[in-house]
């Protein structure tokens, strides 16, 4: 969809298909929430970056665009493997396993912060950051740095920032999702309907082009023998 690109643009254009001139004010409130319901829902290549984190004794915060994780790997570019928060604490106070992780044989990381402290067993020095702030915890903690692909949330548009890739690739999505947010308010439920519509068809529809750029037509391999 051509027309507009920028921050300006997308309210110019919500107040066309609104029919409303007054709503100038309302309209970056509707436009953050759809930010939210689409970045709970977008997995795409597109929001999908690198970023090489610094270890202080095996810890280090994550990115505050952080969503979800799509592979870690070491210095040397070896691949760690994730494993449960409570095996990782587990692991952390076995007196076979001690500070700096010796004897273990295999990189590991787990993603800290949102577990309850009841939760947790024994102490919670595994946990010195706070739950409160998200961060990645690595096995053995001797790595100086490691290398994370993961899922970024979508930058909210803002004067500073009039546009983002979802915005200059998809502006589809944004007016739709700023339009289903915007009818309830204007207590117009029978276009709720419409605009969820026209969000979940866009969404199918760029899913599976994403997944065909990614992998195209290529099938699941068994890597184990089989019978």
């Amino acid at each position: 969809m051509a027309g507009f690109d920028d921050l300006d643009d997308l309210t110019g254009t919500l107040e066309d298909y609104l029919e409303r001139a007054d709503l100038r004010s309302r309209i970056p409130t509707f436009i953050r929430l759809a930010e939210v319901r689409l970045d709970r829902r977008l997995n795409l290549a597109d929001n999908e970056t690198a970023l090489s984190l610094a270890l202080v004794d095996g810890a280090t915060p994550l990115p505050d665009d952080y969503r979800a994780w799509r592979s870690l790997t070491g210095p040397c570019g070896e691949r760690l493997e994730y494993v449960p928060p409570h095996a990782f604490a587990s692991m952390f106070h076995d007196p076979l396993l001690p500070h700096g992780g010796t004897g273990l044989a295999a990189g590991v990381f787990t993603i800290l912060g949102s577990i309850s402290l009841e939760e947790i067993p024994d102490s919670t020095d595994a946990w010195q950051f706070g739950l409160d702030n998200a961060f990645l915890r690595v096995r053995p903690a001797s790595f100086g740095s490691v290398n994370l692909v993961y899922r970024q949330g979508i930058p909210p548009l803002s004067d500073r920032r009039p546009s983002n890739w979802l915005l200059a690739k998809h502006p589809d999505l944004y007016l739709y999702a700023a339009l289903l947010e915007a009818e309830p308010f204007l207590r117009r439920d029978a276009r709720v309907a419409t605009w969820r519509a026209m969000l979940e068809a866009a969404m199918a529809d760029l899913t599976a082009l994403d997944r065909d750029a990614r992998w195209g037509r290529s099938r699941m391999r068994a890597t184990e023998p089989t019978p």
